[in-house]
């Protein structure tokens, strides 16, 4: 027994090498600007009269579900796996009625893969005057997730269960796309021109890194700069962006896409040439 005891002291004073991670700067979660107010011409669709899909949201979402491209109302963009939402929230016969539909999107093996949990009737969803929603889920791995209204693309939240924070993105984000293996966010950058074209700022998560926050914002790996492409349609739209600077991340240049006109919609993340089809997906309309 002194023996065992001794060989425990004697190891616990050499602890192990921490294994070295090679990994890129970490940049300051948002950009300061001091530009003009470009709410009014954000490039991005009007949201139609009648929607096709019967989203009671501002964004066009969408997450894959078995193979397909399917509406959602939030998605959770977590390392592991990707959370969608399909809520449904009304009235009927004078009392509210809520419910919809859950999905898992794995993005390692050791998360699961779930093509259906119902979100309850008895969840208390969106109250005017609180500050998130939250659906309940017939789960008990995921026993409900608390949602952030009001934003342009519904993408925070809090996942009770698993004890995870969704993404946080920025609130002027305007579009994202969540892959197999990273996430990107589209957000306003810093106009400095009345009558020139809106300045966009890509941010970039990789999910295979660790997580960091600067007060309620994730930290990006990388952030590069551009405009929505000239050529761009109601239906189509395509932003361009470029890093010329070597401590904004170790990505050069990135194309975001979104074809809303397709059916079913799909976008796309195309990083140094390399291209990457989105499992989920949104876009702000105004």
């Amino acid at each position: 027994m002194r023996i065992a005891i001794a060989l425990l002291i004697v190891t616990g004073c050499k602890p192990p090498a921490p294994p070295t991670v090679n990994e890129p700067p970490r940049l300051a979660a948002e950009e300061a600007c001091t530009g003009v107010d470009v709410r009014s011409r954000i490039p991005v669709p009007q949201r139609p009269a009648a929607d096709p899909y019967a989203l009671q949201i501002a964004a066009s979402m969408f997450a894959q579900r078995d193979g397909v491209m399917r509406p959602a109302t939030m998605v959770c963009d977590l390392a592991d796996r990707i959370l969608a939402l399909a809520a449904t929230q009304g009235v009927e016969g004078g009392k509210r009625r809520l419910g919809g539909t859950a999905w898992v999107l794995p993005r390692v093996a050791t998360a699961p893969s779930i093509s259906g949990i119902a979100i309850e009737a008895t969840s208390t969803g969106c109250v005017p005057g609180t500050p998130t929603c939250t659906w309940k889920l017939a789960s008990p791995a995921m026993p409900s997730i608390d949602t952030v209204p009001n934003q342009w693309v519904a993408t925070g939240g809090w996942v009770h269960g698993i004890d995870d924070m969704c993404r946080a993105v920025p609130d002027d984000t305007i579009a994202f796309c969540s892959t197999p293996t990273r996430m990107a966010y589209v957000e306003l950058g810093c106009t400095t021109d009345a009558a020139g074209p809106v300045q966009l700022q890509l941010g970039i998560h990789d999910v295979s890194l660790d997580r960091r926050y600067d007060l309620d914002v994730e930290v990006p790996v990388a952030r590069l700069h551009g405009t929505v492409d000239a050529q761009s349609t109601e239906t189509r739209w395509q932003y361009r962006f470029t890093n010329t600077v070597a401590t904004n991340g170790p990505y050069r240049s990135a194309v975001v896409s979104f074809d809303l006109g397709a059916s079913p919609p799909s976008a796309a993340l195309v990083i140094d040439g390399a291209r990457e089809a989105c499992v989920a997906f949104g876009i702000y309309r105004r």
